[in-house]
């Protein structure tokens, strides 16, 4: 192992920020007055929260750190709660990337939020689209070549989002490691499993203790909690506490941090995982509808909870999913996808409907290439 290998991670991190302060609350201790924080004594009318709404919520919610470490059988110390996978992206580069100085490698097609948060640090971004095959199963693979040869001194972060969104498939991880491993030392690779429960591959968590990778989870999915905002960053114990000094106190609200916990609870948990398998059937059965349309061109396998699918003309199809009170996702602005609709695997109704949608698209089209003839 090499000394740039063994370098340590947070030398990696904008300096002005390693030796930051970071704000200390009001202590908060159970039973006592709280008189040191500015708080209203009275609770708001309607409030049946435990903690009370007139009362700050935990600078950092360490019940539900705890909860959370548990359920991704990660020590408490190696999570930092976040609102969803997202405010960890944007956590991620503000404490690594300096404005007009350093860089973010990315892989496209990929989740559009990691170019959003680059261009908002004025971090560089870099782009090693993802490679193309006339197989669907490996097709939108990791360039990992060309990945590993965009690493270069200015470098700090790599996201790699498995199984990735748009396209629903799952990288390669004899891929992901090679990636890690030229990486480490150099650059912190983020590899982003937001859609990690859909898939029967395992997590990366291996990755992430061979190479120090940051790995991302939300609970938008897999517990149906999009509307509560809820992700964890999982890395190192030196990395999360740096990241913590980085983030600002009071961001998990007390109604979401009580939401969750009930959501994590055994009952709610064998729901949810009754809910993976049907969408996961669900999925199975679209997928082949799908590929029998003669308006569908081509659909990719998918480990997540969508499909991405080529059409003869998204912006018939999007249309004629509209007018049957369907919102489907096109792609018009990303290369290679002009024609891709993502649709979303909803509950069996629903993607009866769809498929109904689509029947009338293609009627519609072949009426079309009738008047034409």
């Amino acid at each position: 192992m090499t000394a740039m290998a063994n370098r340590d991670i947070l030398e990696l991190a904008r300096p002005e920020l390693r030796s930051l302060i970071p704000y200390t609350p009001g202590r908060y201790e159970p039973g006592s007055v709280r008189l040191n924080a500015n708080e209203s004594p009275y609770r708001a009318p309607g409030d049946a929260t435990a903690r009370g709404l007139n009362r700050y919520p935990p600078p950092r919610p360490e019940t539900l750190q705890k909860r959370l470490a548990e359920q991704y059988g990660v020590a408490p110390e190696e999570l930092l709660v976040t609102r969803g996978s997202s405010e960890a992206i944007d956590v991620l580069i503000r404490a690594f990337c300096a404005a007009r100085r350093d860089s973010v490698i990315v892989c496209p097609p990929t989740f559009d939020m990691y170019r959003l948060y680059a261009g908002i640090q004025g971090a560089e971004l870099i782009e090693v689209p993802l490679l193309r095959a006339d197989d669907p199963s490996k097709d939108f693979s990791l360039d990992t070549a060309n990945v590993i040869a965009a690493l270069n001194g200015r470098t700090k972060l790599v996201f790699i989002c498995s199984p990735n969104n748009p396209t629903g498939i799952s990288m390669d991880p004899e891929d992901v490691e090679a990636i890690c491993r030229a990486a480490r030392g150099q650059a912190l690779v983020v590899i982003d499993e937001a859609y990690i429960e859909f898939s029967s591959d395992p997590d990366f968590e291996a990755l992430r203790q061979r190479y120090g990778a940051v790995r991302l989870r939300t609970l938008s999915k897999f517990v149906s909690l999009a509307g509560v905002r809820c992700g964890a960053l999982i890395a190192a114990p030196r990395l999360i506490e740096f990241l913590g000094n980085v983030l600002p106190p009071y961001t998990f609200p007390t109604p979401s941090i009580e939401l969750v916990l009930k959501a994590l609870s055994t009952d709610s948990l064998g729901v949810s995982r009754e809910r993976i398998t049907v969408l996961r059937r669900e999925r199975a059965r679209l997928a082949k509808a799908l590929a029998k349309a003669p308006t569908i061109a081509r659909v990719w396998p998918s480990d997540g909870n969508f499909l991405l699918v080529e059409t003869s003309d998204s912006g018939l199809f999007t249309e004629s999913a509209r007018r049957s009170g369907i919102l489907v996702r096109a792609f018009p602005s990303h290369t290679g996808l002009g024609n891709c609709v993502r649709i979303t695997v909803g509950r069996p109704d629903q993607n009866d409907l769809l498929l109904a949608a689509v029947a009338a698209t293609d009627s519609q089209a072949t009426g079309k290439v009738r008047n034409n003839a």
